[in-house]
C-alpha cells in the first residue's frame, strides 16, 4: 500500500520530495538535523565517551551504511540516541545500527518503511559492565566437537577446551559467560544451550535480522551475557542499558513495547539572523508552536520518567540553542520555555 503523505523521509529518499540529487540531498539532511541535536546528543554521553568519538563513529555508521539514509530520521536518530544513552559506541563492534522492513500502520493504512535499529553487542556491553560496575565478563560459545564440562553442586566450574585450531568445531550447541570481580572472584556462571539460546531468539523482534543473521555468534554471547547480567548484582545504569535493548529488540510479553520516542529538531522557520529584544513575540511563539506541540505528543507518549525528562531537556536545549545562535532573544526564549511548561502541564 501507499505510504501516507505525512510520512518523513529525508529529502532524495523513497517517498521524498523529489528533484535533488538523492546522495548529496540525503547526506545533507542528516548533517544539518546532526548539528541541530549535537548538544543533545553529547549531553547524555557517560564521561567515558568524549563528544567528538561518539560524533565521529556515528557518522562513519552511516557513511560505511548508505542504507541507513533510507530510514526515517525519526527511528535513525532514535538509534544513535540510544546509542549514545548506552555509552557505546556504533561502530560494528561494540554495537551496531541496522536497516529494517518494518511494517507500520496509520490511519488505518498499513504499509512498509526502512527503520534504523540500535543493537548492542556483547563487547559493548562487557565494556560498558567493566567501566559501571568493575565487572569482567567472559562470554564463549561451545561447538559440538569442543570439549565442554558444566560442573554444579559444591564445587561449581566450567571445563571448555575448543576443538584443536583447523579443525571444524562443528556445530554451535550453547553458550556460556563467566562473571568477575575485579580481583578475579567469580561471583556467577550462566549456561545456555542451544534450544534456550532458540527460544531467545523467537522472542526477538526480528529473529532473522542483521544481528541473528550475520552475527549470529555475536547474538549467542550476548544472549548468554544479557542473562547472566539479569541474575547478579549490577548498577541502575548497567540494567538501563539491558531494558533498553529488552524494548528495543525483543517483545518478552504479549503487549507491544514501549518506545522512547526522540523529538524532532527545532523548527527551520527561524530566522538565521540575529534578533533584537523587541521582536515581535507572537511571531516567535507560531515558529516553535509545532515543534512544542510534536514534544509534547511524545511526552504523552512515554511513561518512564528518565525518557519524560529526557525530552524536557532536549525542548530546554533546542531553545538555548537557537538563543545562543542568534535567532532567539533571551526575552523570546522565557516566553518559549513558559509556553512548554504550560503545555507540559496540561
Amino acid at each position: 500500500m501507499s505510504e501516507p503523505q505525512e510520512t518523513e523521509h529525508y529529502e532524495g529518499t523513497p517517498g521524498a520530495t523529489k528533484g535533488k540529487s538523492r546522495s548529496l540531498a540525503t547526506w545533507q539532511e542528516f548533517e544539518g538535523e546532526f548539528v541541530q541535536r549535537e548538544h543533545e546528543i553529547a549531553s547524555i554521553l557517560p564521561s567515558t565517551l568524549s563528544p567528538e568519538r561518539f560524533k565521529n563513529w556515528a557518522i562513519a555508521a552511516v557513511k560505511q551504511n548508505p542504507e541507513l539514509l533510507e530510514c526515517t530520521p525519526r527511528s535513525l536518530f532514535q538509534a544513535i540516541i540510544r546509542s549514545a544513552q548506552d555509552g557505546i559506541l556504533p561502530d560494528g563492534r561494540e554495537g551496531v545500527i541496522g536497516v529494517y522492513n518494518t511494517k507500520v500502520k496509520k490511519r488505518g493504512q498499513e504499509y512498509w518503511e526502512k527503520q534504523a535499529q540500535w543493537n548492542p553487542m556483547a563487547f559493548g556491553l562487557r565494556k560498558r559492565a567493566r567501566e559501571l560496575d568493575g565487572l569482567l565478563i567472559d562470554a564463549q560459545v561451545v561447538h559440538e566437537k569442543d570439549h565442554f564440562v558444566w560442573h554444579q553442586g559444591d564445587d561449581p566450574r566450567i571445563e571448555h577446551e575448543p576443538a584443536k585450531l583447523g579443525t571444524d568445531r562443528g556445530k554451535m550447541i550453547g553458550a556460556y559467560a563467566i562473571f568477575k570481580r575485579e580481583d578475579k572472584t567469580i561471583i556467577a556462571r550462566e549456561v545456555m544451550d542451544m534450544t534456550q539460546i532458540n527460544t531467545v531468539r523467537e522472542q526477538s523482534k526480528q529473529p532473522d535480522g542483521l544481528m541473528w543473521k550475520k552475527f549470529t555468534t555475536e547474538a549467542w554471547r550476548k544472549t548468554v551475557l544479557r542473562r547472566g547480567i539479569k541474575s547478579v548484582p549490577v548498577s541502575e545504569g548497567l540494567q538501563e542499558i539491558i531494558r533498553r535493548d529488552d524494548e528495543t529488540n525483543f517483545d518478552f510479553s504479549d503487549r507491544p513495547a514501549e518506545q522512547i520516542l526522540v523529538p524532532p529538531p527545532a523548527p527551520k522557520a527561524l530566522k538565521s539572523e540575529p534578533v533584537q529584544e523587541d521582536q515581535k513575540l507572537p511571531n516567535i511563539l507560531d515558529d516553535w508552536a509545532d515543534y512544542l506541540g510534536r514534544q509534547k505528543d511524545e511526552l504523552a507518549a512515554v511513561s518512564a520518567p528518565q525518557e519524560a525528562q529526557v525530552i524536557h531537556d532536549t525542548v530546554a536545549d533546542s531553545v538555548q540553542g537557537a538563543q545562543e545562535r542568534g535567532e532567539i532573544s533571551a526575552h523570546d526564549f522565557d516566553a518559549i520555555m513558559a509556553r512548554w511548561e504550560e503545555m507540559s502541564a496540561a
